[in-house]
């Protein structure tokens, strides 16, 4: 039995050899054993190893010791060996991709699919990745019953547009296949008018007032000017509105002059929101039952996202949000297909949910093989003494084992679940400063043993070694937001 305590510990440390077999340092820093530990046992101790400033090739042994009394491998136990190699700046050997909270898309498909274990439906696959939640309908008498997306600025900018086209306009053209009802939400919704099937509206934002020209004719007519809200409604439900310079879209239309530009907002239910997030959150040619699972979070989040009369709106139709599309964008690509679809109305009206209220049903494209804490994104973390630790997590979004997501292979295999990426000391030099103002100086050495769960998890901070400082900052904002790194699921050796 290794003793853990007493006046002659059993301590795990190492010995540090160049390439060549010369030694560098002889009695490494310790690692407590968290008990004794019986034959046949085993336990994980984690060492912080501080490794030599000049560039080249090591072997590090790993060995017992009993302190006050010898080195475990004098008496013929072997060391572990392993190489490592000491570069000008780090790399970086990761997986997955996002902030991997909640359910992950790819182990989703890979659930589906049995890539590990019996295949599981949509609603096994939510139960799984949002542990202790239950699915329940919708409340009719809530007053959320309807989700109000901002399709306008700053919806759909640069990295986050999905694809969608950017609005920012004076002037939007409006048809329907159905025609649609014009009416004056700021005047107890009178109606304007009604534009008749495949007749052509404009709405047009000047002198602080929404403009309304009805195109029916080879002149067009000016039938509204003022502050509005100006609100389109279908004559056919089922038949969507298309705004020219956007896209394609199911229920109802608002406008409103924002500095003689538009402000535009998609007002419908959440099944028909759902359906034009399900097709641009996951890839094509997947599992109905993770599409089952995304279209339960896709409803979920945007119902938990209600703002009331905080604000206009409850989510832009972006990444910052979730995608959403519509039934079609402005380029011409169809948002809606018969699988998703049909995942949506397989769902229909159901949410995730955790005491009776709705969860925030958070997701990522993929996890690494382990979904992260709550507790452990982002500002989440606290930064107290010089140590970053993770908050406490509701229950439904703790970290859970991902497995599939790395071994998921139908209809393709898991494109982020490895990647590496290397950065000079000068690169991360300059990240540090551009997060924290902290100049590190020259990096010597790069700690990830922060984990969350540990051993297993994402990194929860790194800790940097420099000429200059030492810093331990949170992972997220660090490796996501500065040096852009695709997660936090990594190592600084191949797995």
């Amino acid at each position: 039995t290794l003793l853990s305590g007493g006046p002659s510990p059993v301590r795990l440390s190492y010995h540090l050899y160049t390439a060549a077999g010369a030694v560098v340092v002889w009695d490494g820093a310790r690692g407590l054993l968290p008990a004794d530990v019986p034959p046949g046992a085993s336990a994980s101790v984690q060492i912080d190893v501080q490794l030599p400033s000049r560039t080249g090739d090591y072997v590090i042994a790993w060995d017992l010791v009993q302190e006050g009394v010898a080195w475990l491998s004098q008496f013929g136990i072997a060391t572990k060996r392993e190489a490592v190699t000491v570069q000008p700046g780090v790399t970086f050997y990761g997986k997955g991709f996002g902030h991997g909270v909640g359910m992950s898309q790819y182990g989703a498909q890979g659930l589906a699919t049995g890539a590990a274990g019996a295949a599981r439906t949509g609603e096994q696959i939510v139960a799984y990745y949002y542990p202790g939640t239950t699915l329940a309908p919708i409340d009719p008498n809530a007053a959320n019953k309807v989700i109000r997306v901002l399709l306008s600025q700053p919806s759909s900018q640069g990295r986050y547009s999905c694809g969608a086209a950017y609005f920012d306009g004076r002037v939007a053209n409006l048809v329907s296949a159905g025609g649609f009802r014009v009416l004056n939400e700021g005047s107890n919704n009178a109606e304007i008018f009604r534009a008749s099937p495949n007749v052509s509206v404009q709405l047009f934002a000047a002198n602080g007032a929404v403009q309304v020209w009805n195109q029916a004719t080879a002149t067009p007519t000016k039938v509204y000017e003022g502050a509005g809200p100006i609100v389109t409604v279908p004559l056919v439900a089922s038949q969507p509105t298309k705004i020219a310079e956007k896209g394609t879209y199911r229920g109802n239309l608002r406008f409103t002059n924002l500095g003689n530009t538009l402000r535009v907002l998609n007002v419908l239910s959440y099944d028909d929101y759902t359906k034009g997030v399900v097709p641009l959150e996951m890839l094509k040619d997947w599992h109905l039952e993770a599409y089952k699972a995304q279209a339960l979070a896709a409803r979920t989040y945007a119902y938990s996202s209600y703002q009331g009369g905080k604000r206009d709106y409850d989510v832009l139709d972006d990444q910052s949000d979730q995608c959403y599309g519509g039934v079609q964008m402005r380029s011409g690509r169809v948002v809606e297909s018969a699988i998703t679809s049909r995942a949506v109305d397989l769902t229909a009206g159901k949410l995730i949910t955790d005491g009776g209220q709705a969860i925030r049903a958070y997701f990522s494209s993929s996890s690494g093989g382990y979904t992260k804490a709550f507790g452990c994104w982002n500002n989440n973390v606290v930064q107290s003494g010089g140590a970053v630790t993770c908050r406490a997590s509701p229950p439904y979004l703790t970290a859970v084992a991902d497995p599939a997501d790395l071994a998921v292979s139908t209809p393709a295999p898991n494109r982020n679940a490895s990647w590496t990426r290397t950065f000079t000391s000068a690169e991360i030099r300059q990240a540090v400063l551009d997060y924290r103002g902290i100049d590190i100086g020259t990096l010597l050495s790069v700690d990830l043993s922060n984990r969350s769960p540990a051993i297993v998890g994402h990194a929860v901070s790194v800790k940097l070694v420099g000429t200059g400082a030492t810093v331990d900052l949170p992972a997220d904002r660090l490796l996501r937001d500065h040096l852009f790194l695709r997660s936090t699921m990594v190592r600084l050796a191949p797995w």
